[in-house]
């Protein structure tokens, strides 16, 4: 299995977990003032854990289905992540903040992002393919 296969393997049951236990969590009730909590930690919302769900199903078709799909789906949600992330660093604490996005959660978009980009970007030349 190549580096690309990998990381959309790990991304994938990852946004997988935190997805649907975010989705989970938003649909139990929750202290209004920071909304629902992964772990005490990550806010979360339906919105947020739908776009989480999402991302998970297209890191796992692009692992399955060859290196190269998984390259370009890397680098694809990779950069849709880094999007995210730099969206969430001027919506927190605002009312534009629809997806209930948060510092921590702004570390976990930024941290898959750089993963996901250098297995995209950068695995392709080290390996054959």
């Amino acid at each position: 299995m190549t580096s690309n296969r990998i990381a959309s393997t790990v991304g994938a049951v990852l946004f997988a977990v935190v997805g649907g236990w975010g989705l989970v969590a938003s649909l139990s009730p929750a202290d209004p003032r920071l909304g629902p909590l992964i772990a005490g930690v990550l806010a979360t919302s339906v919105p947020l854990a739908v776009v989480q769900l999402a991302l998970a199903a297209v890191l796992a078709l692009g692992a399955g289905l060859g290196d190269r799909v998984a390259r370009r789906v890397n680098v694809t949600v990779g950069s849709l992540l880094l999007a995210l992330g730099l969206l969430g660093l001027f919506v927190v604490s605002t009312p534009a903040n629809v997806l209930a996005l948060s510092g921590p959660a702004n570390v976990v978009h930024f941290a898959c992002s750089a993963g996901l980009l250098a297995a995209g970007l950068g695995a392709r030349a080290a390996e054959p393919g």
